[in-house]
């Protein structure tokens, strides 16, 4: 018989519901920054093994949390409607694929969403990146959604350099938004943006800074510097797939040392994670998993993930605790002091307290009948 997992957990957090009272209070939450990868798989991180280097990402994850039984969806629109809402797509009509550009479709408004609470809590909510859950109506977009401040795509993907998104080759635009208009005038990579976040912020205020890289999904792009590291690999999608993997280990490793330098580090809680497996035709790599990005094996949904922080109690460790991306949104909030209304509609869990896994296994044997053992097994723990 499968095992049974019970998990009794502890609450966290005092009641923010203003700015004002955060700053009564003399008690700053931690600032928290979401980095969610596109696409990259399991194999393609050097801690799991991986010839592809990513020297600041294993250095985080190797002094944090890595999370080794980590789920989320096999394609972009659900796992991020999940990581907004904490709700399983069939719950938010999204469980049908992506959200396409020519689609009126996006995440239904009436349903409160991860910066929607922050700021209730308290927080200055920022995005940075790739958005993929609708912009038919200007109640979808972003800025509508929680975030004050956006800059990045509405859909799904879209060149790297020039910003050309395409549905079918007859629907085809520009798609780089700052706010709610184009930014027909930006150039570079986002890491600008987010050193103008972290560099204009009152750091009395916490802050809640959602960087959603488009990277590693197609197209295969990157610059020269980083395709030379990777000249010997077998074939050309490995090749630019894995230069545009070390490009998301800088982007991050930029983010970290304005985190650093800007005095926001040590009261940060750092957390990647990728938003589905690889795709092996556009050179992803899920080994020793089966299958990839849209499928249900392993390969599709368990993703790469981990926890950084100066602030956790136990660091160095790897979690074998059963986390899902829609835990994520009554975790953080947990972690912001927000005492979750929303709980009765959540299909996420609290993971940040410690936890005490039961797992009760039943086995029939021949001479004894009936034998179970229970195993007492740590959770994340790490407060």
């Amino acid at each position: 018989m499968d095992a049974l997992v019970l998990c009794f957990c502890l609450a966290l957090g005092l009641i923010h519901t203003t700015e004002e009272k955060v700053l009564r209070r003399g008690r700053v939450p931690p600032h928290i920054v979401f980095v969610m990868v596109d696409d990259q798989g399991y194999n393609d991180i050097g801690y799991h093994g991986s010839e592809i280097h990513t020297p600041v990402l294993d250095q985080l994850a190797g002094e944090g949390v890595k999370l080794e039984n980590y789920y989320v969806q096999p394609i972009c629109s659900p796992t991020r409607s999940q990581l907004m809402t904490g709700r399983y797509q069939i719950h938010t009509g999204l469980q049908h694929s992506i959200i396409r550009a020519r689609q009126p479709l996006c995440l239904p408004p009436d349903i409160p969403t991860l910066p929607e609470r922050l700021r209730q809590a308290g927080y200055s909510t920022h995005m940075v990146g790739k958005w993929h859950l609708g912009f038919c109506r200007p109640e979808c977009l972003p800025t509508s959604r929680g975030f004050q401040s956006f800059l990045g795509s509405l859909t799904g993907s879209g060149d790297h350099f020039s910003f050309q998104s395409c549905d079918g080759t007859e629907a085809c635009g520009f798609d780089l938004h700052d706010g709610n208009r184009p930014a027909w005038e930006l150039s570079g990579n986002y890491s600008t943006r987010v050193k103008e976040i972290l560099r204009g912020h009152d750091q009395r205020m916490p802050l809640f800074l959602y960087v959603a890289l488009q990277a590693v999904h197609t197209p295969l792009q990157a610059p020269g510097h980083l395709l030379r590291r990777y000249q010997t690999l077998g074939n050309r999608p490995r090749r630019h797939y894995a230069a545009m993997v070390s490009g998301v280990d800088e982007s991050v490793g930029e983010i970290v040392s304005e985190l650093r330098e800007r005095g926001y580090y040590n009261k940060s809680v750092l957390i990647y994670s990728s938003d589905n497996g690889g795709q092996p035709l556009s050179g992803g790599c899920n080994w020793p998993l089966r299958g990839g990005k849209g499928s249900y094996w392993e390969g599709g949904v368990r993703a790469v993930g981990f926890v950084h922080s100066p602030l956790l109690k136990r660091k160095g460790v790897v979690s074998q605790a059963l986390i899902h991306i829609s835990d994520w949104y009554p975790t953080l909030l947990s972690l912001a002091g927000y005492r979750d209304s929303d709980s009765s509609h959540l299909d996420g869990q609290d993971v940040w307290a410690k936890k005490i896994y039961y797992k009760i296994d039943i086995q029939e044997t021949p001479k004894a009948g009936v034998l179970v053992k229970v195993q007492i097994i740590e959770g994340m723990g790490v407060v």
